[in-house]
């Protein structure tokens, strides 16, 4: 069995995978909607990733405010980010199946530099990774 530290890496992984495919996405002019999907999924990894590590248990959720209020109890700082996840929080199903609903190139570019600096203080409150070896 995984530890929780191991899983959590395993989730940052698939998060960098989903802001890569984002970034992709972009450099390559794809559908907008798709990109923000990836952006969605990558602020949900590493909100979940930060969970694992904490062993707090979370539902089955694309809501980033419901994953958010399980977080901040033990990171105070990842408050600052509710707002601009708020913005994302259509980009997980109601934009996946309702061809009206479609983010524009600011939100697109918005949301990248919220998953970046996302992914940037979740990995500052991880413990490093240990090398195989260790």
């Amino acid at each position: 069995m995984k530890e929780p530290l191991d899983l959590s890496y395993g989730l940052m992984t698939k998060a960098a995978h989903d802001l890569r495919a984002a970034e992709i996405g972009i450099e390559n002019e794809a559908p907008l909607d798709t990109v923000a999907f990836h952006l969605q999924q990558c602020a949900e990894k590493l909100i979940k990733a930060f969970l694992n590590w904490k062993q707090t248990q979370y539902p089955k959720t694309h809501a980033l405010g419901a994953l958010l209020d399980l977080a901040v109890p033990h990171e105070a700082g990842l408050e600052d980010f509710r707002a601009r996840l708020a913005t994302m929080g259509s980009y997980a199903v109601e934009m996946r199946y309702d061809d009206e609903l479609y983010p524009t190139s600011d939100e697109v570019s918005a949301g990248l530099q919220t998953v970046r600096e996302l992914h940037q203080k979740i990995l500052s409150l991880l413990p490093p990774q240990k090398s195989p070896e260790q």
